[in-house]
């Protein structure tokens, strides 16, 4: 892995490594990388449902070994980080309890570095130094509803944001796609094909791009284009994003069932060490 941004809070749970820093540690990371002109950086926003899946999928862990940085973008990684490191069930069990409530209350939440957050952190970098952005996949429209977004967002009378666009499923063609972005070379390539695919499909293309810096995002053009509504600051203070989301989309229920899954691996986990 090139970690040349390694530091005594990173950690690792079942051998996925992440980034032990909160969200403006992150962009200190990513403004030196921009600084000194770095190119194809990459950026994985890791939650509990990748790291389960890295316990089943062997290549889905090497590849999460290959990033330069796995932010922390997911509550139950924070929860988890201060429970697995104590000794026996019980012990895990009352632990968990306590964080959980402070969790609740508020607690924490500047360790979380979620990439819907760091999309539009990005965008800012790239408008303010005259740079340019890049939206690949999403459902339908929503790349180019995205970046319509982020260009409004991001103008004054003077500029305008640069970005570009396109849809469509991993398994298009991707030769053409290629070429427009490297057309643009642009400082952030967002990439949203959802969990594993989208990482899947920077590993096999990373050697073939223009890029400065290139993030899997999950779910964030869902929200920026207009199609599914942020949570209210409250539930994202308290890390319960993801519960919001559930609510107002029900038919994800099949993919939290994970999440019983990661807190009981946690609670009987061999890991003692972070």
């Amino acid at each position: 892995m090139k970690r040349e941004e390694m530091n005594e809070n990173n950690w690792e749970i079942w051998e996925t490594p992440l980034c032990g820093r909160d969200r403006a540690g992150v962009l200190r990371i990513v403004e030196n990388w921009l600084d000194n002109k770095q190119k194809d950086k990459w950026i994985a926003t890791v939650n509990p449902e990748f790291v389960v899946k890295t316990t089943i999928d062997e290549n889905f862990l090497k590849i999460l070994k290959k990033t330069d940085l796995n932010v922390v973008d997911g509550i139950g990684l924070v929860w988890a980080r201060r429970v697995i490191k104590e000794r026996g069930i019980l012990r895990r069990l009352s632990v968990g309890l306590t964080t959980g409530l402070k969790i609740l209350g508020g607690e924490f939440k500047n360790e979380l570095a979620s990439g819907s957050d760091l999309v539009d952190e990005f965008c800012k970098m790239a408008f303010e130094r005259n740079g340019s952005v890049y939206f690949l996949g999403g459902w339908n429209d929503r790349a180019e509803r995205t970046a319509q977004f982020f260009q409004e967002k991001y103008s004054t009378k003077n500029k305008k944001l640069k970005t570009g666009y396109s849809e469509g499923e991993p398994k298009f063609e991707n030769s053409k796609i290629i070429e427009e972005i490297n057309k643009m070379k642009p400082d952030f390539l967002f990439v949203a094909y959802g969990m594993k695919k989208q990482e899947e499909w920077i590993e096999n293309n990373l050697a073939k791009l223009n890029i400065g810096i290139v993030m899997g995002v999950g779910r964030s053009f869902d929200y920026y284009s207009g199609d599914l509504k942020r949570a209210p600051e409250i539930w994202r203070k308290a890390g319960m994003e993801w519960l919001y989301s559930l609510i107002k989309e029900p038919k994800r229920f099949k993919r939290q069932l994970v999440l019983p899954i990661f807190t009981l691996k946690v609670l009987t986990s061999n890991q003692e060490k972070c």
